[in-house]
Protein backbone atom coordinates (compact mmCIF):
# COMPACT_ATOMS: atom_id res chain seq x y z
CA UNK A 1 0.00 0.00 0.00
CA UNK A 2 2.84 2.54 1.08
CA UNK A 3 4.29 1.55 -2.66
CA UNK A 4 1.36 2.41 -4.31
CA UNK A 5 0.69 6.06 -2.32
CA UNK A 6 4.22 6.79 -3.30
CA UNK A 7 3.84 5.93 -6.76
CA UNK A 8 0.54 7.81 -7.12
CA UNK A 9 2.04 10.85 -6.08
CA UNK A 10 4.51 10.62 -8.65
CA UNK A 11 2.37 10.55 -11.42
CA UNK A 12 0.66 13.84 -9.93
CA UNK A 13 3.82 15.12 -10.35
CA UNK A 14 4.59 14.17 -13.95
CA UNK A 15 2.09 16.93 -16.13
CA UNK A 16 4.06 20.32 -15.52
CA UNK A 17 6.55 18.60 -16.91
CA UNK A 18 7.83 15.52 -19.69
CA UNK A 19 9.42 12.99 -18.46
CA UNK A 20 10.49 14.39 -14.93
CA UNK A 21 11.66 17.71 -16.59
CA UNK A 22 12.67 19.96 -13.99
CA UNK A 23 11.83 23.66 -13.49
CA UNK A 24 15.30 24.29 -13.33
CA UNK A 25 15.56 22.80 -17.09
CA UNK A 26 13.01 24.62 -18.68
CA UNK A 27 14.32 27.98 -16.71
CA UNK A 28 17.57 26.91 -18.37
CA UNK A 29 16.12 26.18 -21.65
CA UNK A 30 14.52 29.79 -21.49
CA UNK A 31 17.33 31.32 -21.00
CA UNK A 32 19.25 29.35 -24.05
CA UNK A 33 15.97 30.99 -25.94
CA UNK A 34 15.06 26.66 -26.57
CA UNK A 35 11.72 27.55 -26.95
CA UNK A 36 10.77 24.78 -28.33
CA UNK A 37 12.14 22.29 -25.87
CA UNK A 38 9.60 24.47 -23.26
CA UNK A 39 6.60 24.12 -25.55
CA UNK A 40 7.07 20.44 -25.82
CA UNK A 41 8.35 19.90 -22.19
CA UNK A 42 5.20 21.95 -20.29
CA UNK A 43 2.03 19.72 -21.46
CA UNK A 44 -1.73 21.35 -21.36
CA UNK A 45 -2.16 19.18 -18.21
CA UNK A 46 0.17 20.89 -15.97
CA UNK A 47 -0.95 23.10 -13.39
CA UNK A 48 1.72 25.03 -12.27
CA UNK A 49 0.93 28.86 -13.40
CA UNK A 50 4.63 29.82 -13.66
CA UNK A 51 5.21 26.99 -16.02
CA UNK A 52 2.47 27.71 -18.29
CA UNK A 53 3.37 31.46 -18.17
CA UNK A 54 6.85 30.20 -19.45
CA UNK A 55 5.37 27.87 -21.98
CA UNK A 56 3.38 31.54 -23.40
CA UNK A 57 6.15 33.22 -23.54
CA UNK A 58 8.08 30.02 -25.18
CA UNK A 59 4.96 30.61 -28.05
CA UNK A 60 5.02 33.74 -28.36
CA UNK A 61 8.68 33.88 -28.95
CA UNK A 62 8.26 31.60 -31.90
CA UNK A 63 5.43 33.77 -33.43
CA UNK A 64 2.73 31.21 -32.36
CA UNK A 65 0.41 33.72 -30.68
CA UNK A 66 -2.74 32.23 -31.13
CA UNK A 67 -1.74 29.16 -28.77
CA UNK A 68 -0.20 31.55 -26.43
CA UNK A 69 -3.31 33.38 -26.21
CA UNK A 70 -5.17 29.93 -25.53
CA UNK A 71 -2.65 29.24 -22.48
CA UNK A 72 -2.88 32.81 -21.02
CA UNK A 73 -6.60 32.78 -21.78
CA UNK A 74 -6.81 29.31 -19.26
CA UNK A 75 -4.33 31.26 -16.98
CA UNK A 76 -6.61 34.20 -16.81
CA UNK A 77 -9.51 32.35 -15.83
CA UNK A 78 -7.92 30.98 -12.79
CA UNK A 79 -6.47 34.72 -11.73
CA UNK A 80 -8.27 37.11 -13.09
CA UNK A 81 -5.98 39.75 -10.86
CA UNK A 82 -2.45 38.48 -11.87
CA UNK A 83 -1.49 41.67 -14.08
CA UNK A 84 1.06 39.99 -16.00
CA UNK A 85 -1.12 37.67 -17.62
CA UNK A 86 -3.19 40.09 -18.78
CA UNK A 87 -0.12 42.51 -20.06
CA UNK A 88 1.04 39.03 -21.93
CA UNK A 89 -2.68 38.60 -23.52
CA UNK A 90 -2.64 42.52 -24.53
CA UNK A 91 0.59 41.85 -26.07
CA UNK A 92 -0.64 38.86 -27.97
CA UNK A 93 -3.53 40.47 -29.51
CA UNK A 94 -1.30 43.82 -30.25
CA UNK A 95 0.68 41.24 -32.37
CA UNK A 96 -2.05 39.08 -33.78
CA UNK A 97 -3.36 42.97 -35.11
CA UNK A 98 -6.40 42.70 -32.60
CA UNK A 99 -5.31 46.50 -31.26
CA UNK A 100 -9.28 46.34 -29.67
CA UNK A 101 -8.75 43.70 -27.59
CA UNK A 102 -5.14 44.66 -27.08
CA UNK A 103 -6.93 47.65 -25.35
CA UNK A 104 -9.37 45.51 -23.16
CA UNK A 105 -6.50 43.55 -21.53
CA UNK A 106 -4.31 46.99 -20.73
CA UNK A 107 -7.76 48.30 -19.36
CA UNK A 108 -7.74 45.35 -16.84
CA UNK A 109 -4.20 46.06 -16.34
CA UNK A 110 -4.81 49.68 -15.75
CA UNK A 111 -7.49 48.94 -13.05
CA UNK A 112 -5.09 46.45 -11.41
CA UNK A 113 -2.65 49.11 -10.69
CA UNK A 114 -4.10 52.73 -11.54
CA UNK A 115 -0.66 54.33 -10.97
CA UNK A 116 1.28 52.69 -13.69
CA UNK A 117 1.81 54.79 -16.23
CA UNK A 118 3.59 51.89 -18.28
CA UNK A 119 -0.02 50.13 -18.52
CA UNK A 120 -2.23 53.70 -19.12
CA UNK A 121 -0.01 54.63 -22.13
CA UNK A 122 0.07 51.33 -23.75
CA UNK A 123 -4.08 51.47 -22.96
CA UNK A 124 -4.02 54.90 -24.83
CA UNK A 125 -2.27 53.72 -27.98
CA UNK A 126 -4.18 50.58 -28.28
CA UNK A 127 -7.49 52.78 -28.78
CA UNK A 128 -5.80 54.76 -31.28
CA UNK A 129 -4.50 52.12 -33.41
CA UNK A 130 -8.57 50.33 -32.79
CA UNK A 131 -8.86 53.90 -34.13
CA UNK A 132 -11.34 54.14 -30.96
CA UNK A 133 -11.18 58.04 -30.66
CA UNK A 134 -13.92 58.70 -28.77
CA UNK A 135 -12.65 56.20 -25.77
CA UNK A 136 -8.97 57.50 -26.53
CA UNK A 137 -9.91 61.16 -26.07
CA UNK A 138 -11.29 59.98 -22.95
CA UNK A 139 -8.48 57.90 -21.31
CA UNK A 140 -6.05 60.79 -22.47
CA UNK A 141 -8.28 62.85 -20.05
CA UNK A 142 -7.75 60.24 -17.57
CA UNK A 143 -4.23 60.79 -18.22
CA UNK A 144 -4.21 64.59 -17.53
CA UNK A 145 -5.81 64.25 -14.49
CA UNK A 146 -3.14 62.81 -12.91
CA UNK A 147 -0.35 63.96 -14.82
CA UNK A 148 -0.81 67.79 -16.68
CA UNK A 149 2.84 68.56 -16.53
CA UNK A 150 4.15 66.50 -18.77
CA UNK A 151 3.62 66.22 -22.61
CA UNK A 152 2.69 62.75 -23.17
CA UNK A 153 -1.10 62.94 -22.65
CA UNK A 154 -0.96 66.07 -24.44
CA UNK A 155 0.85 64.53 -27.20
CA UNK A 156 -2.27 61.36 -27.44
CA UNK A 157 -5.22 64.09 -26.89
CA UNK A 158 -3.80 65.42 -30.17
CA UNK A 159 -4.29 62.23 -32.28
CA UNK A 160 -7.46 61.64 -30.81
CA UNK A 161 -8.73 64.86 -32.06
CA UNK A 162 -7.06 64.73 -35.21
CA UNK A 163 -8.62 61.36 -35.42
CA UNK A 164 -11.94 62.79 -34.26
CA UNK A 165 -11.57 65.69 -37.28
CA UNK A 166 -11.42 68.33 -35.01
CA UNK A 167 -7.89 69.96 -36.34
CA UNK A 168 -8.68 72.96 -34.44
CA UNK A 169 -8.47 70.68 -30.72
CA UNK A 170 -5.83 68.18 -32.21
CA UNK A 171 -3.28 71.76 -33.01
CA UNK A 172 -4.35 73.10 -29.41
CA UNK A 173 -3.34 69.92 -27.50
CA UNK A 174 -0.15 69.47 -29.63
CA UNK A 175 0.57 72.98 -29.03
CA UNK A 176 0.73 72.62 -25.19
CA UNK A 177 2.77 69.24 -25.82
CA UNK A 178 5.06 71.43 -27.88
CA UNK A 179 5.52 74.13 -25.20
CA UNK A 180 6.15 71.47 -22.47
CA UNK A 181 8.60 69.94 -24.69
CA UNK A 182 9.92 71.44 -28.09
CA UNK A 183 12.60 68.71 -29.12
CA UNK A 184 10.39 66.15 -29.19
CA UNK A 185 9.84 65.30 -32.85
CA UNK A 186 6.93 63.49 -32.87
CA UNK A 187 5.02 66.23 -31.75
CA UNK A 188 6.68 68.41 -34.03
CA UNK A 189 6.17 66.51 -36.96
CA UNK A 190 2.42 66.45 -36.33
CA UNK A 191 2.45 70.12 -35.63
CA UNK A 192 3.99 70.71 -38.88
CA UNK A 193 1.62 68.01 -40.83
CA UNK A 194 -1.00 70.08 -39.49
CA UNK A 195 0.30 73.55 -40.70
CA UNK A 196 0.87 71.89 -44.35
CA UNK A 197 -2.75 70.52 -44.71
CA UNK A 198 -3.79 73.98 -43.67
CA UNK A 199 -1.76 75.08 -46.11
CA UNK A 200 0.31 77.00 -43.91
CA UNK A 201 3.29 76.08 -45.62
CA UNK A 202 5.89 79.19 -44.23
CA UNK A 203 4.83 78.31 -40.35
CA UNK A 204 5.43 74.35 -40.83
CA UNK A 205 9.04 75.24 -42.22
CA UNK A 206 9.13 77.26 -39.17
CA UNK A 207 8.96 74.69 -36.68
CA UNK A 208 10.60 72.17 -38.16
CA UNK A 209 13.91 74.24 -39.04
CA UNK A 210 13.88 75.37 -35.75
CA UNK A 211 13.71 71.70 -34.26
CA UNK A 212 16.51 70.92 -36.97
CA UNK A 213 18.71 73.28 -34.84
CA UNK A 214 19.25 70.22 -32.73
CA UNK A 215 18.38 67.02 -34.90
CA UNK A 216 18.71 67.06 -38.30
CA UNK A 217 17.69 63.31 -38.66
CA UNK A 218 14.20 62.66 -38.01
CA UNK A 219 12.84 61.56 -40.46
CA UNK A 220 8.79 62.43 -39.79
CA UNK A 221 10.52 66.05 -39.38
CA UNK A 222 12.19 66.55 -42.46
CA UNK A 223 9.12 65.08 -44.35
CA UNK A 224 7.01 67.63 -43.48
CA UNK A 225 9.73 70.45 -43.63
CA UNK A 226 10.07 69.00 -47.39
CA UNK A 227 6.75 68.91 -48.07
CA UNK A 228 6.85 72.31 -47.23
CA UNK A 229 9.60 73.66 -49.35
CA UNK A 230 7.75 71.64 -52.25
CA UNK A 231 4.88 73.43 -51.89
CA UNK A 232 6.42 76.85 -51.37
CA UNK A 233 8.14 76.18 -54.96
CA UNK A 234 11.31 76.31 -53.38
CA UNK A 235 12.11 73.23 -55.73
CA UNK A 236 16.47 73.11 -54.92
CA UNK A 237 15.38 73.18 -51.16
CA UNK A 238 12.78 70.77 -51.31
CA UNK A 239 15.20 67.95 -53.22
CA UNK A 240 17.92 68.47 -50.78
CA UNK A 241 15.74 67.64 -47.98
CA UNK A 242 14.10 64.55 -49.58
CA UNK A 243 17.53 63.39 -50.97
CA UNK A 244 18.96 63.08 -48.11
CA UNK A 245 15.99 61.49 -46.52
CA UNK A 246 16.37 58.71 -49.56
CA UNK A 247 20.21 58.48 -47.87
CA UNK A 248 18.26 57.79 -44.75
CA UNK A 249 17.07 55.01 -46.17
CA UNK A 250 13.08 56.85 -46.60
CA UNK A 251 12.21 54.92 -50.32
CA UNK A 252 8.05 55.66 -48.96
CA UNK A 253 5.76 56.61 -52.05
CA UNK A 254 5.08 60.43 -50.93
CA UNK A 255 8.86 61.25 -50.44
CA UNK A 256 9.28 59.45 -53.70
CA UNK A 257 6.56 61.22 -55.36
CA UNK A 258 7.51 64.94 -53.92
CA UNK A 259 10.99 64.20 -54.45
CA UNK A 260 9.86 63.71 -58.61
CA UNK A 261 7.94 66.77 -58.60
CA UNK A 262 10.68 69.10 -56.83
CA UNK A 263 12.84 67.51 -59.49
CA UNK A 264 10.40 68.73 -62.34
CA UNK A 265 9.98 71.73 -60.87
CA UNK A 266 13.98 72.04 -60.68
CA UNK A 267 14.02 71.13 -64.86
CA UNK A 268 16.02 68.04 -63.88
CA UNK A 269 13.63 65.92 -65.87
CA UNK A 270 15.60 63.10 -65.72
CA UNK A 271 15.61 62.92 -61.87
CA UNK A 272 12.41 63.26 -61.50
CA UNK A 273 11.72 60.92 -64.23
CA UNK A 274 13.04 58.08 -62.04
CA UNK A 275 11.75 58.90 -58.49
CA UNK A 276 8.21 59.27 -60.42
CA UNK A 277 8.52 56.07 -61.47
CA UNK A 278 9.41 54.38 -57.91
CA UNK A 279 6.55 56.16 -56.97
CA UNK A 280 4.34 54.84 -59.56
CA UNK A 281 5.55 51.30 -59.06
CA UNK A 282 3.67 51.56 -56.14
CA UNK A 283 1.18 53.47 -56.37
CA UNK A 284 -0.03 53.04 -60.48
CA UNK A 285 -3.15 54.05 -60.24
CA UNK A 286 -1.84 57.66 -58.36
CA UNK A 287 -3.37 59.95 -61.33
CA UNK A 288 -1.09 63.42 -60.03
CA UNK A 289 2.19 60.56 -60.15
CA UNK A 290 0.72 59.15 -63.54
CA UNK A 291 0.42 63.02 -64.52
CA UNK A 292 4.24 64.12 -63.88
CA UNK A 293 5.42 61.25 -64.98
CA UNK A 294 4.21 61.46 -68.07
CA UNK A 295 5.28 64.86 -68.40
CA UNK A 296 8.87 64.25 -67.10
CA UNK A 297 8.87 61.11 -69.53
CA UNK A 298 7.76 63.10 -72.50
CA UNK A 299 10.88 65.87 -71.69
CA UNK A 300 13.48 63.47 -71.63
CA UNK A 301 14.40 59.75 -73.94
CA UNK A 302 10.98 58.19 -73.04
CA UNK A 303 8.33 60.54 -75.32
CA UNK A 304 6.28 57.39 -76.39
CA UNK A 305 6.08 56.02 -72.88
CA UNK A 306 5.17 59.32 -71.49
CA UNK A 307 1.94 59.77 -73.78
CA UNK A 308 0.90 56.38 -72.27
CA UNK A 309 1.02 57.50 -69.01
CA UNK A 310 -0.76 60.57 -69.68
CA UNK A 311 -3.76 58.69 -71.63
CA UNK A 312 -3.78 56.26 -68.64
CA UNK A 313 -4.24 59.08 -66.34
CA UNK A 314 -6.85 60.19 -68.24
CA UNK A 315 -8.60 56.94 -68.20
CA UNK A 316 -8.36 56.86 -64.41
CA UNK A 317 -9.93 60.18 -64.53
CA UNK A 318 -12.81 60.46 -66.73
CA UNK A 319 -14.94 57.31 -65.76
CA UNK A 320 -16.41 55.04 -68.23
CA UNK A 321 -20.02 55.30 -69.77
CA UNK A 322 -20.68 51.93 -68.23
CA UNK A 323 -19.91 53.28 -64.32
CA UNK A 324 -21.80 56.38 -64.88
CA UNK A 325 -24.42 54.67 -65.98
CA UNK A 326 -23.91 52.47 -62.80
CA UNK A 327 -23.80 55.46 -60.77
CA UNK A 328 -27.00 57.42 -62.15
CA UNK A 329 -28.81 54.18 -62.31
CA UNK A 330 -27.99 54.17 -58.13
CA UNK A 331 -28.61 57.73 -57.71
CA UNK A 332 -31.65 57.38 -59.64
CA UNK A 333 -32.64 55.01 -57.29
CA UNK A 334 -32.00 56.50 -54.40
CA UNK A 335 -33.98 59.36 -54.97
CA UNK A 336 -37.28 57.01 -56.11
CA UNK A 337 -36.65 55.67 -52.52
CA UNK A 338 -36.40 59.14 -51.32
CA UNK A 339 -39.70 60.41 -52.62
CA UNK A 340 -38.12 62.70 -54.75
CA UNK A 341 -39.31 62.60 -58.13
CA UNK A 342 -38.04 65.86 -59.81
CA UNK A 343 -34.28 64.28 -59.33
CA UNK A 344 -35.16 61.50 -60.00
CA UNK A 345 -36.34 62.51 -63.29
CA UNK A 346 -32.73 64.06 -64.13
CA UNK A 347 -30.87 61.12 -62.51
CA UNK A 348 -33.15 58.90 -65.06
CA UNK A 349 -32.38 61.07 -68.36
CA UNK A 350 -28.90 61.35 -67.74
CA UNK A 351 -29.04 57.50 -67.38
CA UNK A 352 -30.72 57.31 -70.75
CA UNK A 353 -27.64 59.37 -72.23
CA UNK A 354 -25.18 56.61 -71.29
CA UNK A 355 -27.72 53.11 -71.63
CA UNK A 356 -29.88 54.57 -74.55
CA UNK A 357 -32.49 52.36 -73.04
CA UNK A 358 -36.09 53.15 -74.39
CA UNK A 359 -38.10 50.99 -70.97
CA UNK A 360 -35.99 54.61 -69.30
CA UNK A 361 -37.95 57.23 -71.23
CA UNK A 362 -41.46 54.97 -70.23
CA UNK A 363 -40.27 55.47 -66.93
CA UNK A 364 -39.33 59.23 -67.18
CA UNK A 365 -43.20 59.62 -68.43
CA UNK A 366 -44.52 57.44 -65.67
CA UNK A 367 -42.93 59.75 -63.10
CA UNK A 368 -43.94 63.07 -65.05
CA UNK A 369 -47.41 61.64 -64.69
CA UNK A 370 -46.62 61.08 -60.97
CA UNK A 371 -46.26 64.93 -60.32
CA UNK A 372 -48.94 65.77 -62.61
CA UNK A 373 -47.45 67.17 -65.82
CA UNK A 374 -49.12 65.38 -68.56
CA UNK A 375 -47.26 67.89 -71.16
CA UNK A 376 -43.90 65.84 -70.12
CA UNK A 377 -45.42 62.71 -69.53
CA UNK A 378 -47.11 63.03 -73.10
CA UNK A 379 -43.60 63.90 -74.59
CA UNK A 380 -41.75 60.96 -72.93
CA UNK A 381 -44.63 58.48 -73.48
CA UNK A 382 -44.51 59.31 -77.58
CA UNK A 383 -40.63 59.19 -77.00
CA UNK A 384 -40.95 55.82 -76.13
CA UNK A 385 -43.58 54.71 -78.27
CA UNK A 386 -41.39 55.60 -81.08
CA UNK A 387 -38.29 53.57 -80.31
CA UNK A 388 -40.14 50.80 -80.04
CA UNK A 389 -39.49 47.92 -82.65
CA UNK A 390 -42.75 47.34 -84.77
CA UNK A 391 -42.73 43.44 -84.04
CA UNK A 392 -42.65 44.69 -79.96
CA UNK A 393 -45.85 47.00 -80.39
CA UNK A 394 -48.69 44.74 -79.17
CA UNK A 395 -49.47 41.75 -77.37
CA UNK A 396 -50.05 38.80 -79.41
CA UNK A 397 -51.09 35.17 -78.75
CA UNK A 398 -49.72 32.15 -79.98
CA UNK A 399 -51.20 32.45 -83.22
CA UNK A 400 -50.65 35.89 -83.93
CA UNK A 401 -53.44 37.71 -83.00
CA UNK A 402 -54.33 40.72 -80.80
CA UNK A 403 -53.72 39.09 -76.64
CA UNK A 404 -56.96 39.46 -75.14
CA UNK A 405 -55.47 38.97 -71.93
CA UNK A 406 -52.57 41.44 -71.73
CA UNK A 407 -51.75 44.49 -73.31
CA UNK A 408 -47.84 45.73 -73.87
CA UNK A 409 -46.17 49.11 -72.67
CA UNK A 410 -46.49 50.14 -76.07
CA UNK A 411 -50.34 50.28 -76.13
CA UNK A 412 -50.37 51.12 -72.46
CA UNK A 413 -48.61 54.83 -73.26
CA UNK A 414 -50.86 54.93 -76.29
CA UNK A 415 -53.91 54.36 -74.15
CA UNK A 416 -52.51 57.39 -71.50
CA UNK A 417 -51.83 59.93 -74.79
CA UNK A 418 -55.32 59.35 -76.03
CA UNK A 419 -56.91 59.92 -73.13
CA UNK A 420 -54.94 62.97 -72.05
CA UNK A 421 -55.39 64.60 -75.83
CA UNK A 422 -59.15 64.21 -75.77
CA UNK A 423 -59.48 65.40 -72.46
CA UNK A 424 -57.57 68.41 -72.94
CA UNK A 425 -59.91 68.78 -75.81
CA UNK A 426 -62.75 68.91 -74.39
CA UNK A 427 -61.56 70.56 -71.55
CA UNK A 428 -59.32 73.21 -73.86
CA UNK A 429 -61.45 72.50 -77.12
CA UNK A 430 -58.27 72.09 -79.20
CA UNK A 431 -58.31 69.75 -81.80
CA UNK A 432 -56.92 66.09 -81.16
CA UNK A 433 -53.40 65.27 -82.93
CA UNK A 434 -53.45 61.73 -84.48
CA UNK A 435 -52.05 59.85 -82.78
CA UNK A 436 -51.38 55.86 -83.63
CA UNK A 437 -53.96 53.20 -84.26
CA UNK A 438 -54.27 50.40 -82.10
CA UNK A 439 -54.80 47.30 -83.38
CA UNK A 440 -57.63 46.58 -80.77
CA UNK A 441 -58.92 49.30 -78.28
CA UNK A 442 -61.22 47.43 -76.45
CA UNK A 443 -58.51 45.14 -74.78
CA UNK A 444 -58.19 45.82 -71.01
CA UNK A 445 -55.40 47.51 -69.80
CA UNK A 446 -53.22 44.72 -66.88
CA UNK A 447 -51.45 47.56 -65.98
CA UNK A 448 -52.18 49.84 -63.18
CA UNK A 449 -53.75 53.34 -64.85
Amino acid sequence: MKHFVTLLLLLYAIPCSLFAQTEEDIRKAMEEYDYEKVIAWVTPECGDSLLLMAKARALKAMNRYPEAAGVLSALAAKDSTDTRVMIELAECYKWLGNARRAADYYQKAVNLQPENNYFRLQFIRSLLSAEDYEEARTACHGWLERDTLSATGYKYLGQAYEGLKDPASAFFSYNIAYRRDSLDAWTVARIAGLFNDNRQYADAIDVTERYRLTDTVSIDVNRQNAKAYCMLKDYAKAVERYEALKRQGDRSFLTLYYLGVSHYGDNWFYGAYDNLKEAYDKNPSDVNVLYYLAKSAVRTSWKQEGVEYMEEALNLTVPSDSVMARLYDGLADCYQRGLDSKREIEALKKLYSYTRKNSLLYTIATRYEWLKDEKNAILYYEKYMATVPENERYALDENGNPAEDRITYYQHAWKKIRKWKEEGFFREGIPVKAVPAEKKDTLTSSLTN
